[in-house]
């Protein structure tokens, strides 16, 4: 009897470890699950100041700095207008309005890049001026004197840039509008335009050295950074980088993929790019040129690096974009 009992007595303890054990394996996993998210997370939160929150504002005013850039007697001689815009994101935007020398409506939009301002656009100033348009540069958001508390990489900066179409519009209705823009200047530049689609207000876009697709551009930016062998070791942290964006700023970074919208867009799109880019590799250029049906034109600059295409050979760049709007023009009339 004492035997049964004893034998009864240790199958009820096996079958009571046994119901034990999934459930320290459950435990074990919800543990080994927060850890990785919480690690995830907060890797992602470095990554994330390190991109949306750097500083932009290190000189409010830089036309001392970028005056050699541009012509600064023409600009001094030329009317100007202060212009604020209410953004439709409850920010203002500041920009100039500089008025050609001879009689126009039609104006050219240029945009800076990352960390620059409305005097680092204005090295393309003089070409459009030349070519007998206005021009309105302006600093972009959460840059130079512009409000707004971070850098969205094109997203929010495409619809600035709409309402400040909207605004030069009305202005100088019935003039040609065109658009040039540099680094996130021309990634807002090409966001913008497939809602130009519907309005067909602007004639023409200049994309000088932007990125094809923002999580590309983060995974190769950090894959550098940290000398990483292969994308893939990045890969999980650019997730948690792109949950907290969302948690932030409310979109994902694959809503920041010009590339995937190109085919949609019919409006003429010169993209210019530098051979030896080592922040935004030409190649994304070239693959954007390649999606883009029809309209358009590609400019490799030789021996060119980030950003710098204008200043590698002013001329052939003057050269190659006065025959882009050329041809444009040629065509609407």
């Amino acid at each position: 009897m004492n035997i049964e009992l004893q034998f009864t007595s240790l199958k009820n303890e096996q079958r009571k470890k046994k119901k034990k054990l999934p459930r320290k394996i459950f435990d074990i996993f919800i543990i080994v699950f927060i850890l990785i998210n919480s690690l995830g997370l907060y890797i992602g939160n470095i990554l994330y100041k390190q991109t949306f929150e750097i500083n932009t504002r290190e000189e409010l005013d830089q036309m001392e700095k970028y005056k050699n850039t541009f012509n600064e007697v023409r600009y001094n001689s030329l009317e100007k207008e202060s212009i604020s815009i209410a953004s439709r994101n409850n920010y203002r935007l500041y920009g100039t309005f500089i008025k050609n020398g001879k009689e126009t409506k039609n104006t050219v939009i240029i945009l800076h890049g990352l960390s620059g301002s409305r005097w680092t656009a204005m090295k393309y100033a003089d070409m459009y001026l030349d070519k007998g348009f206005n021009v309105f540069v302006y600093d972009g958001r959460n840059h130079g004197y512009s409000k707004g508390n971070n850098t969205t990489y094109g997203f929010f900066e495409s619809d600035d840039l709409d309402k400040i179409i909207d605004f030069i519009y009305k202005k100088n209705n019935g003039g040609i509008i065109g658009v040039h823009g540099e680094d996130i200047g021309g990634v807002a530049a090409l966001l913008q335009a497939k809602k130009n689609e519907d309005k067909k207000i602007v004639s023409f876009y200049v994309v000088d050295s932007a990125f094809s697709d923002l999580n590309e551009y983060f995974t190769l930016k950090f894959k550098n950074k940290y000398n990483l062998k292969y994308k893939f070791l990045i890969k999980p942290f650019i997730f948690y980088l792109d949950e907290i964006n969302r948690i932030k700023n409310g979109f994902y970074l694959n809503e920041v993929s010009p590339i995937n919208i190109l085919k949609e867009i019919k409006t003429p799109i010169m993209f210019i790019h530098g051979s030896n880019d080592s922040v935004v590799p030409k190649s994304m250029a070239e693959d954007m040129y390649n999606v883009k049906e029809n309209n358009k034109k590609i400019y490799i600059v030789p021996n060119s690096e980030h950003g710098e295409t204008y200043f590698t050979d002013e001329d052939e760049y003057t050269q190659k974009v006065n025959e882009f709007i050329d041809s444009v023009l040629l065509k609407s009339n």
